[in-house]
């Protein structure tokens, strides 16, 4: 499967996509499929990351911006993701007021119109971000995710047991009622 998967990162245009370009620059250890298999779902991981953060540059929405609209999806408690991420008191009163300004906040909660943004840019990243998917087509996407999804929940597990349930919050369901 390694590659197929490099065949559908190599779909991918490194234009406006950094991190994705540097990614793929790195050796693709073609003696170990699992590595190579690995390093080519990284770079379409990244692709998507910097798909995710043009749209949100686009939107003029700081990384800060996204982190409190994400922890109130997720139903993280306040803010915890600009927070563990460094951002200070002042970069999160800053973020608080512009969101308030785009009428996103209510009661000093993010609102239902700061989740429907939120979404809509999730939306508009899943689509952008199906290019690799639709190369590698779909049996293999199913097979690729069948492989995937069981370790995927046994790394969220360990996380979960080793540095605590919000870390990994891109890994995450909402968890708000």
């Amino acid at each position: 499967m390694a590659t197929k998967l490099w065949d559908a990162a190599d779909s991918l245009s490194p234009a406006r996509h950094p991190l994705y370009a540097a990614h793929r620059s790195w050796p693709r250890c073609e003696d170990d499929a699992t590595l190579s298999a690995w390093l080519a779902v990284n770079c379409i991981r990244e692709w998507r990351g910097d798909t995710h953060f043009e749209l949100l540059a686009s939107h003029e929405i700081s990384g800060v911006q996204a982190g409190l609209l994400h922890d109130a999806f997720l139903g993280y408690p306040g803010d915890w993701i600009p927070r563990s991420r460094g951002a200070d008191d002042g970069q999160l009163a800053q973020a608080w007021a512009s969101l308030d300004a785009r009428g996103f906040v209510s009661d000093g909660r993010i609102n239902d119109a700061g989740l429907v943004f939120r979404e809509q840019i999730e939306d508009k990243t899943n689509e952008l971000c199906e290019l690799a998917w639709r190369h590698l087509g779909e049996e293999l996407t199913l097979k690729f995710v069948e492989l995937i999804e069981p370790v995927g929940h046994k790394f969220l597990a360990r996380i979960d047991a080793t540095a605590g349930e919000n870390w990994m919050p891109a890994a995450r369901d909402s968890r708000r009622k």
